[in-house]
């Protein structure tokens, strides 16, 4: 197998690239906290960290999970480790369609503490809010629908934690996590929530037996804590960005923060052809100028307000009264910053009726930057 060292750690670990892997090799005793089917949970034995793709399976490509190579997720992950060359009973190891290559690595560093995060990460498919509903019966096996995408975080503290404090590290990270997806807009593709994490994140996290540097909290009061959110924080966006150019940049679009209230390009294509009378323009041409409307920052700034609106009202912060009052006041700026003669006067009875008449006004603003 082809191996690329990436990087060595400050405990002397190598992180390296084996074909579609990362892996974490151990230059001492460490004790590790890993959500993993193989050897998961607290562990004091292991020499190895993996992080494997399955992304370039044909398979993926159709958004199809290409299955499992044993009969349960244990076995799984046991026969990559062995693929990999690793004994599996020293070594735990999670997965994801995302390439190693858009894997992002930061490392951070305060007095005699160094804290690293290796993060992979893909969440257009499969994002989704704690809470939403099942998309897996375990107790029947029955998958409602194929759910790949996945965020895999690695935490390396070169410190000495016990198992509690390096516990409060998972936590402090996966906070982090949901931090970067609430700045980045993420939607929840099965909800009207914003996103917190994928059906299928995993998250490692491993601190140094050996360190005469002793913690005793990595919570957010603390500068290991300061230094595992920053670290992922940092890592995680420029993997999003690296696997799915999720970024600022194309998170400032009425389509990806209106998909989990229903605003896709093909709902407004759909709307678009109902109201021709003549023969419609082909979904491609469309949609080069729906982007263009939906990504103009002004309107942007018009639009995505009504959405946070939308959810203040859903987590009853603010009436429907209120709603009303304000999310007009901000359609009809934004269709005066269009151009449409037409203004919305009548009161909303619900926010879904708000909803439609934001989706009118984006295919009307579209419409007649169309001509």
């Amino acid at each position: 197998m082809k191996e690329e060292i990436l990087f060595k750690t400050s405990m002397g670990d190598v992180v390296s690239r084996r074909d579609e892997s990362i892996i974490i090799t151990f230059n001492g005793k460490r004790n590790v906290v890993s959500t993993s089917n193989l050897n998961g949970g607290y562990r004091e034995d292991l020499k190895y960290i993996y992080n494997n793709s399955c992304g370039r399976n044909p398979l993926i490509k159709k958004k199809i999970c290409p299955g499992l190579k044993g009969k349960t997720l244990e076995e799984h992950y046991a026969v990559i480790a062995e693929e990999l060359g690793l004994p599996a009973e020293v070594t735990t190891g999670i997965g994801t369609a995302a390439l190693m290559e858009n894997v992002a690595i930061v490392t951070k560093t305060y007095d005699k503490l160094t804290v690293t995060a290796i993060a992979t990460g893909g969440i257009d498919v499969n994002g989704g809010s704690a809470g939403d509903l099942a998309r897996y019966n375990e107790f029947t096996g029955e998958a409602i629908n194929q759910i790949n995408g996945t965020i895999n975080i690695i935490v390396l503290i070169d410190a000495k934690l016990s198992a509690g404090v390096l516990t409060r590290a998972q936590m402090t990270a996966t906070e982090a996590k949901s931090a970067v997806l609430r700045e980045l807009a993420a939607p929840s593709m099965y909800s009207e929530e914003p996103a917190t994490g994928s059906g299928t994140d995993a998250l490692i996290t491993m601190a140094n037996l050996e360190s005469d540097l002793v913690l005793h909290g990595a919570g957010k009061h603390s500068i290991s804590g300061q230094l595992i959110g920053q670290c992922v924080k940092e890592a995680l966006k420029e993997a999003l960005d690296k696997q799915c150019s999720m970024n600022p940049k194309r998170q400032a679009s009425m389509i990806w923060q209106g998909k989990r209230y229903g605003l896709t390009e093909e709902s407004l294509y759909e709307a678009y052809v109902k109201e021709q009378s003549t023969e419609p323009l082909s979904f491609e041409s469309f949609k080069k100028t729906l982007l263009e409307t939906t990504s103009d920052n002004v309107a942007v700034a018009y639009i995505v307000p009504i959405f946070h609106l939308i959810d203040q009202h859903r987590w009853r912060m603010i009436s429907l009264d209120s709603l009303n009052q304000v999310a007009l006041n901000l359609l009809n700026q934004y269709r005066a910053y269009e151009g449409l003669d037409l203004f919305v006067r009548s009161r909303f009875e619900n926010y879904k009726e708000l909803l439609k008449a934001v989706k009118e006004s984006i295919l009307l603003a579209t419409s007649r930057r169309l001509k």
